[in-house]
């Protein structure tokens, strides 16, 4: 069994629903966001695996926002499918991701802003199991 590593995913509304109806999200390759050695560095005397995780999310929900994405997914995919990037969290990942692999969806706060990239992004958390809550919840705050 190959190593797996947790991917942060800036996910439209599109991708959710094509996740919903084929139980995957295919593509030659997606931008996302992990923990690479760039982040570990970055943090230097800090050696909590939890922190660099949160600062994956955080880059992937500003990414999110600049992309007016409004789910970040976290997804765990094989290590040989995840291409670090030049810096920071950046990652690419190739190849088809099942939906049995996402661990959860963290839906955007609306009135999050990139203004501040020092302002942690306001996340809710849905297990997921609850994929077609969160299409609903996203229904329900675009008719407002």
């Amino acid at each position: 069994m190959s190593t797996m590593r947790r991917v942060y995913l800036p996910l439209h509304t599109d991708d959710l629903r094509t996740l919903s109806d084929s139980r995957s999200l295919s593509a030659d390759s997606l931008d996302g966001f992990a923990v690479t050695d760039a982040v570990r560095a970055q943090s230097s005397g800090a050696d909590d695996d939890e922190q660099h995780e949160y600062a994956a999310m955080q880059d992937a929900a500003l990414c999110a926002i600049a992309e007016d994405a409004p789910v970040v997914g976290a997804v765990d995919v094989a290590e040989s499918a995840v291409v670090d990037g030049d810096s920071d969290a950046k990652v690419t990942v190739r190849g088809p991701l099942l939906l049995k692999r996402f661990a959860s969806f963290h839906l955007i706060d609306r009135a999050a802003s990139a203004a501040d990239p020092d302002e942690e992004i306001e996340l809710s958390w849905f297990d997921a199991t609850e994929l077609a809550l969160v299409m609903e919840v996203l229904e329900v705050l675009d008719q407002q």
